[in-house]
């Protein structure tokens, strides 16, 4: 699969301990070679509430989350923020 990261994801990735970071360069790696995000391995649930098309997930890592796009082939990492505070700003609004 094709793994993007926008602009803000970088920032808040940055702003992680250490050790998420890691996990999360982990991850980004399994996606990759993956074909798709069931055989990634990953602890991945879609957004509930989403409107028709959209295709929103999270992934989960440790008491942290990523959110993502996943149109198949391509993820687009949207977020990575701490569990109590990413469903505020993630999905995004349209």
């Amino acid at each position: 699969m094709v793994v993007n990261y926008v602009k803000r994801f970088h920032k808040d990735l940055r702003n992680v301990p250490s050790h998420i970071q890691v996990k999360v360069l982990e991850m980004m790696e399994k996606l990759a070679s993956a074909e798709n995000l069931e055989t990634s391995g990953v602890d991945y649930r879609r957004i509930e509430g989403q409107k028709a098309g959209e295709n929103y997930y999270r992934i989960r890592i440790g008491d942290w989350r990523v959110g993502m796009e996943y149109i198949h082939p391509n993820i687009t990492l949207l977020r990575v923020l701490v569990r109590g505070s990413v469903y505020q700003s993630f999905p995004p609004k349209s």
